[in-house]
Order: C-alpha cells, then sequence, then structure tokens
C-alpha cells in the first residue's frame, strides 16, 4: 500500500461510514480492534432494513400528509381512485426508493456503475420476455399448495377496489413499467442486495433483500384485515417471485434486465385483473360449469 494511502487511512475518524458503507473502528495508530465479520454484517443488515424499511415509512407519511391537506382544502381529487394510486406510485417509488437509492449512492461515492445499469443483450431481452412467466407460474404453485392445505392468500389492495372502471387496471400499467419496476429494483436489488453481498455472498444476499422487500409490501395485502395465515401466503408466494427477480440480477449483472421484467410482471397482473373485471360473469359461469364436469 502507498504512502499516501496509509496517511489517508490514518486520518479518518473512528465513526465514519467509509465508501463501502461499512463503519470505521480504528485508525492506523488508534490501537484498537477492526470491525468483526459479525459487525460488518449486522451493519449490512441494518444499513439495507433502513432503506428498504425508511423508504417505504416515509412515502406513507407523505402520502398521509398530502391526502389530510386535500381534505383540508375540500379537494375534489380525493375521489379519484386513479389519482390516489398514481400518488402512491409517485412519492413511493419514484421520489422515496428512487431518491434514497440516488443519495446512498451520493453520499457513499459509489455511483450508479454500482448498480449494473446496461442496455440488454439479445440473450437478456429473451430473458426478459421469458421470466415474468416463470414468475407467475412459481407464484401460483405456491398459491396452490396454500389452497391444498386449506388456505387461500389475501389479494392485493388493488384487487381489493370495489365500483371502478375496469380500463382503471390498464391506466397503471405504464406506472407499473416506468416507475414502479425500475424503481423498486434499483433500490432493492441495486443498492441492498448488491450492498448484502459484500458482506454475506448471492445466495444470503438475494435472501436477506427478498425478505426486506416482502415485508414493505405487508399493508398491501390486508393487514389488519386478512388472516394471518392468507396474508402469510401471499407473502410466501410475493418472496418466492422476489427470490427469482434478485437470482436473475445476480445472473444477467444488469439492472435493467430485473427491472423490465419486475415490470411486465405486474403489467402482465393488471392484464389480467381488468380481464376478470371484464368478464366476471363468464368466468363465473365457466368455474360453475368446470366444478360440474368435475363432479365436485
Amino acid at each position: 500500500m502507498s504512502e499516501e494511502a496509509d496517511t489517508s487511512d490514518a486520518s479518518t475518524p473512528v465513526g465514519a461510514v467509509t465508501e463501502d458503507g461499512d463503519i470505521v473502528t480504528s485508525g492506523a495508530d488508534s490501537g484498537q480492534p477492526a470491525m468483526s465479520a459479525r459487525l460488518r454484517k449486522l451493519w449490512a443488515v441494518l444499513v439495507s432494513a433502513g432503506l428498504g424499511g425508511g423508504a417505504a415509512l416515509i412515502s406513507a407519511i407523505l402520502v398521509i400528509s398530502i391526502v389530510v391537506l386535500l381534505q383540508v382544502a375540500e379537494s375534489q381529487l380525493l375521489e379519484s381512485t386513479l389519482f390516489l394510486v398514481s400518488l402512491e406510485f409517485i412519492t413511493g417509488q419514484l421520489l422515496l426508493m428512487g431518491g434514497i437509492s440516488v443519495l446512498y449512492l451520493w453520499a457513499t461515492g459509489k455511483g450508479l456503475s454500482y448498480v449494473s445499469i446496461r442496455r440488454p443483450t439479445l440473450i437478456e431481452s429473451v430473458v426478459i420476455l421469458i421470466i415474468p412467466f416463470v414468475v407467475i407460474v412459481a407464484t401460483m404453485i405456491v398459491n396452490l399448495i396454500g389452497m391444498a392445505i386449506g388456505i387461500e392468500g389475501s389479494a392485493h389492495a388493488l384487487a381489493e377496489l370495489e365500483d371502478i372502471d375496469p380500463r382503471f387496471y390498464l391506466y397503471l400499467i405504464p406506472f407499473m413499467l416506468l416507475i414502479v419496476g425500475p424503481f423498486e429494483e434499483l433500490l432493492y436489488r441495486g443498492v441492498i442486495q448488491t450492498r448484502l453481498r459484500e458482506e454475506f455472498g448471492v445466495v444470503s444476499a438475494i435472501t436477506i433483500a427478498s425478505l426486506i422487500f416482502v415485508l414493505i409490501h405487508l399493508p398491501a395485502y390486508g393487514l389488519g384485515q386478512a388472516g394471518v395465515a392468507a396474508i402469510a401466503l401471499s407473502l410466501t408466494a410475493l418472496f418466492v417471485g422476489s427470490i427469482i427477480f434478485g437470482a436473475v440480477y445476480e445472473w444477467t449483472g444488469n439492472l435493467t434486465v430485473v427491472a423490465v421484467i419486475h415490470g411486465l410482471y405486474n403489467s402482465i397482473l393488471l392484464g389480467v385483473l381488468y380481464l376478470v373485471t371484464i368478464y366476471e360473469d363468464e368466468l363465473m359461469e365457466l368455474s360453475e360449469a368446470a366444478t360440474v364436469v368435475g363432479g365436485l
């Protein structure tokens, strides 16, 4: 190591946060022991949970504050479900998840190269088209297993909306492709998973990042309304999907790929919701006919 580097290390104050997000526990001449591997792992988890949970918490506070202000102003915007959902996406995913990611990369001196954003290759483009359906099949299997043991998963809040124009779901697709997919993946895979990988390795990083990702979606799956078993099943399915997202990111090393996959996956689900809403009566009749034919 050069003399210049040694001087820099010696001048770094104890307690400072390095470019890698670690806490400096000793200087070159302090005589204090360096941070142990266990403490570095604990710090990585705390930083990751703080980034992921903080984005969700601040977003909720901001959205509630805006809604309260609009109520005081007696704004008619509150009568629009599309406005309220769009507000959540813009504040939560775009401003908070995107903002916190950029702030973290700036504060630690890492830069955008840390999250591996580039144009997909031809093979990666094929992966983008295939993986959303792999995630759908995987989550369906989890839900079928749950149904086999008598548990029906709780529905996402968007699927529980009543008295809305079915086209509402189609209006949300651009948000999924341009905001939700890219900015959720930027934070949870690009920043959090990458940070965890530095201390834990690939498998543990994917797992922990997915757990954080799942927990911030807890309110969307009926916290306080649905049963514990129903919520647990839905979150398990979400966890499986998140594991796949994380694995694809590690395999391709390209955040663009997993961001587009996430956006497409959500968009496909919205398309299904649109069709189910449009053809609800016909699907119900088909389901009853299948039950009769199956002898159930």
